[in-house]
């Protein structure tokens, strides 16, 4: 397997969707779960490497993740039913910020035709 460039934005992504799917829990209350500091959590969601002692915390309370698709997204060792898991997370994401941009196209329109209103009444 050719191992390409660290991509930190996507490490990132998985290490958030990976509590996510365990728990669902805020960062503080996940944290709390595998005996780390709040802020440690923080700094691994914001990019900071996973060191070791804490990728075997999470491969000992959550059997069937693996130490490569935190670190690489290679989904070879990962468990079927974590596979789904994240597939299913994923596509919800898709759609969550197809609708957020569909949102954001909207509030647009609606600026733009709320001043077309207020231009079209200043000159009646």
């Amino acid at each position: 397997m050719k191992v390409t460039g660290w991509d930190r934005a996507a490490y990132q992504r998985r290490l958030k969707l990976l509590r996510e799917i365990i728990s669902g829990e805020n960062q503080q209350d996940f944290a709390e779960r595998l005996g780390i500091p709040f802020k440690r959590w923080n700094n691994y969601e914001r990019g900071y490497p996973v060191p070791r002692e804490t990728a075997f915390a999470l491969l000992q309370r959550f059997p069937g993740i693996s130490v490569e698709w935190l670190w690489f997204g290679w989904e070879g060792n990962l468990s079927p039913s974590y596979i789904e898991k994240i597939k299913v997370a994923e596509k919800a994401e898709k759609e969550h910020a197809k609708a957020v941009s569909a949102l954001t196209r909207a509030q647009a329109k609606v600026k733009e035709t709320a001043k077309q209103r207020k231009r079209a009444v200043q000159s009646a």
